[in-house]
Formats: structure tokens, sequence, C-alpha cells
């Protein structure tokens, strides 16, 4: 527990934003492993309140769950910022962290048991990017709502 009562690693709502053309939600957070689960939840709330279709939510939870557990992994200091946004009709799932070191997307070994996930967003969403920041890195995913067959 912490001096506020909250147990450690508690996440805080930063902000709901609503306006014509945009909504969005952030979170600041510590990305560990054993919390991707109530993340997911989130964003899967969101996505309801946004009226996504399966295909979309589906492709959100996924990147959530690849870019916290990316921080969780590869990033020293895990307090990061998870930020879900829509505007039109593509949502974007953006984490911010403290690291400067962009990640590297290579076509990965099939046979290890992890190193995909950024190569399998990238392949299944219709946007996937990173750029250093003042403060460390952001690491966006992009779905756009819309037939998932075309």
């Amino acid at each position: 527990m912490t001096s506020r009562g909250k147990p450690e690693g508690t996440m805080t709502l930063t902000s709901e934003d609503i306006d014509a053309d945009q909504v969005s939600r952030s979170w600041l957070l510590t990305a560990r492993r054993e919390d991707l689960a109530r993340f997911r939840r989130l964003a899967s709330l969101a996505m309801r309140e946004w009226e996504q279709p399966p295909h979309v939510t589906e492709l959100v939870l996924h990147g959530v769950t690849e870019l916290l557990s990316n921080v969780a992994r590869h990033v020293a200091d895990p307090r990061c910022t998870l930020e879900l946004s829509m505007a039109g009709e593509v949502v974007q799932v953006t984490v911010h962290d403290r690291s400067p070191v962009l990640p590297r997307i290579t076509l990965p070994d099939w046979t290890a048991e992890e190193g995909r996930g950024l190569w399998l967003l990238r392949e299944m969403a219709d946007g996937l990017g990173f750029a250093r920041t003042e403060r460390g890195k952001q690491v966006w995913v992009r779905v756009r709502a819309g037939d998932p067959g075309l």
C-alpha cells in the first residue's frame, strides 16, 4: 500500500477527453505483466462505449497487451502512460514510456517463444509507429473501423 492507501502499482485515469472530433482516455500506470488483464478490460470497456466492432476491439486489445508487455519486459522504469483515442473511424493505442530505445521490428523466429508481437501488430493493424520524445518514446498502433474483409 502507498501512503494514500492505494495498492502499489495502481493506475490513475489522467484524462477523459470528449470533443466533436475525438474522444480519448489516458492512464498513468506501472506496466507489469500480471496486470495486463486489467488494462485489457479498460480498453475493452472503452471500445464498447465507442461502439467499435469486434475486429477493431480485438486488434486494440492485442495492441494494449503487446505495447505494455514490451514496457514491462524491456524498460528499466515501467511507469508509463496508456492512451486510447478515436478520431473519425481510427482508434489509436499509444504507450509513452521513459526509455529512448526505439523498438526493432524484425522477421520473427517462428520457433521462439517470444519476439513476434510487434511484427504481428504491424501486419494486422492499419499503422504501427514509434518516435522519441523528450522523456523517452511513444509507440502507437492504429486500427481503422470498417469492413474487416477489405
